[in-house]
């Protein structure tokens, strides 16, 4: 009889090794202070934003008591409103706004480009609202 050496392994390398995943020490909105492109988009939506807060309160004693709030498919108002309505464009705005940061800080760790796309398309509202803005009031000035 012939004795066979059998080296022993640990258990551990019996079987298929997933590598460890590296302790996640930051929190979500630590990731977003190092995405400077983030930023930027961020804050540009929000200035756009809260620049056409802005806007409307300095136009608000010129504009008419009844303000046309909604047009149907041939351009004729159908929704007229007290002259406060048209803070609902902004107030929409930032609404958009902070759904699109607090989806993008959840998304960020995983899908950083989700997060980007969510702030680009809070600016681009932010700017949408700017147009519907000047197209009920009549213009900017």
């Amino acid at each position: 009889m012939s004795s066979t050496q059998v080296n022993l392994l640990p258990p551990e390398t019996l079987g298929p090794v997933s590598p460890e995943l590296p302790a996640q020490t930051e929190s979500a909105f630590d990731l977003l202070l190092h995405d400077h492109v983030l930023q930027i988009l961020l804050a540009a939506a929000l200035v756009v934003n809260l620049t056409l807060f802005g806007y409307l309160a300095i136009r608000f004693e010129v504009l008419p008591d009844n303000l046309p709030l909604h047009f149907d498919v041939t351009g004729l108002p159908d929704r007229i409103e007290a002259k406060t309505g048209i803070f609902g464009l902004a107030i929409i705005g930032l609404i958009v706004f902070v759904v699109n940061v607090v989806l993008g800080v959840l998304a960020h760790r995983r899908q950083p480009a989700a997060a980007l796309l969510l702030a680009f398309s809070a600016l681009l509202i932010q700017i949408l609202m700017w147009f519907a803005a000047i197209n009920i009031i009549g213009g900017i000035v």
